[in-house]
């Protein structure tokens, strides 16, 4: 496994999925809410491919790119300094630019028998949370039931790219304010020598980088617990601050950052209410899960979305 700094996550191996998988899956996702995946199936051909296909195009003109704007659907691209993921440290946006696609259409979607997508699908989570079957719903479809393929939803994929240290001014650190991500689960890939995402450790209780990690050719992505999951678990899931912050070494060379995200969503209208599962009922204050603060995934999206690009609803 191929690291030079030491890696805080814990990597869990979802070959098979089973309730040693769950409870591992489990474990990282309510102690550092980040975990690393084997076993995705992922080839090295395809990640090369998107990240050639993202580098063409922030290579393209500015007046190009700046034909697509980004939307109140949160779908095109955004320039330097249009995003700005922590408002409480800065005023003038994070120095990086970004290709969002949204509005997917899912019913059109085939995964093959193995895939990451069936592998990391609502019975891993199912038979971590021990979710409990109810006369409509069994416990495994619950999660089904709110990520439905021919419904709205606020599911994005992201191309980033953050310039190198020596085209920026000097003292322009922080690439990506500190935030948690809004979703339900995020799915990153990252390149060796572009490192620079941290997070807030709950378990340490202060930042750590998160390295680049490999084996054997096969790159592991980072997935991360994201804000609705959260709501969903009463907060045991841990949707854990964030950041990209250039190390020393990717500072000297003035390497560019590369990175792609896939955010997933719950359908838009799906409530951000209590798992049903006795882990999450054994959690004493559940806080924006209460039954008298339950709001929609979309209502929660918006409001996440205004507060990062000034927008209004």
């Amino acid at each position: 496994m191929s690291s030079e700094q030491e890696n805080p996550l814990q990597v869990v191996d979802i070959s098979e999925i089973n309730q040693r998988t769950a409870d591992e899956l489990l474990n990282a996702a309510t102690s550092q809410g980040f975990l690393f995946v084997e076993g995705h199936e992922f080839t090295e051909e395809e990640v090369d491919l998107l990240f050639k296909v993202s580098k063409d195009f922030f290579a393209l003109p500015a007046e190009y790119k700046e034909k697509y704007p980004i939307d109140n659907t949160n779908h095109g691209y955004t320039n330097y300094g249009g995003e700005n993921l922590d408002p409480s440290l800065q005023k003038q946006g994070d120095p990086k630019e970004a290709l969002n696609f949204c509005n997917l259409d899912f019913t059109t979607v085939k995964f093959p028998t193995g895939s990451m997508k069936k592998k990391l699908d609502p019975k891993i989570l199912a038979l971590a949370l021990k979710i409990e079957d109810s006369a409509d719903c069994p416990g495994t479809q619950w999660f089904n039931s709110r990520y439905q393929p021919d419904k709205p939803s606020g599911s994005t994929f992201r191309f980033l790219h953050y310039p190198g240290q020596k085209s920026l001014n000097p003292e322009s650190v922080i690439r990506a304010g500190a935030h948690t991500d809004y979703g339900s689960v995020t799915l990153l890939f990252q390149q060796e020598n572009q490192e620079g995402l941290e997070i807030y450790s709950p378990v340490a209780k202060k930042w750590q980088p998160v390295p680049y990690v490999s084996a054997n050719s096969a790159k592991f992505p980072v997935v991360n617990i994201a804000d609705q999951l959260s709501y969903w678990t009463g907060g045991i899931l841990k949707s854990t601050i964030h950041r990209v912050k250039f190390p020393q070494k990717v500072q000297e060379t003035g390497q560019d950052r590369y990175s792609i995200v896939f955010f997933s969503h719950p359908n838009d209208d799906a409530l951000l209410e209590p798992v049903p599962s006795e882990i999450v009922r054994s959690v004493k204050n559940r806080g924006a899960n209460s039954a008298t603060n339950v709001i929609t995934a979309k209502e929660h999206l918006d409001k996440r979305l205004a507060a990062t690009y000034g927008w209004s609803y």
